[in-house]
């Protein structure tokens, strides 16, 4: 990573996280009761990436809530 700057970095990271958080808004429409704080917190979690995988692999194995009920 030595050969590239902050401005790089940021021009990839944040459509990346737009993203994340347009796909945390749709899994968190079919999987919580809470969207909006789950496609904030999918979209924030990006900055640290372990975690923003971890937390998708989360809600992707998460049911439905239709199906739950």
């Amino acid at each position: 990573m030595s050969n590239y700057d902050i401005q790089t970095i940021f021009q990839w990271l944040i459509p990346v996280a737009i993203i994340m958080t347009v796909v945390g808004f749709i899994l968190g429409k079919r999987k919580t009761d809470k969207p909006i704080l789950t496609a904030l917190s999918l979209g924030i979690s990006v900055f640290v990436p372990i975690v923003a995988v971890v937390y998708l692999i989360y809600l992707l194995n998460k049911p439905d809530q239709a199906a739950a009920k």
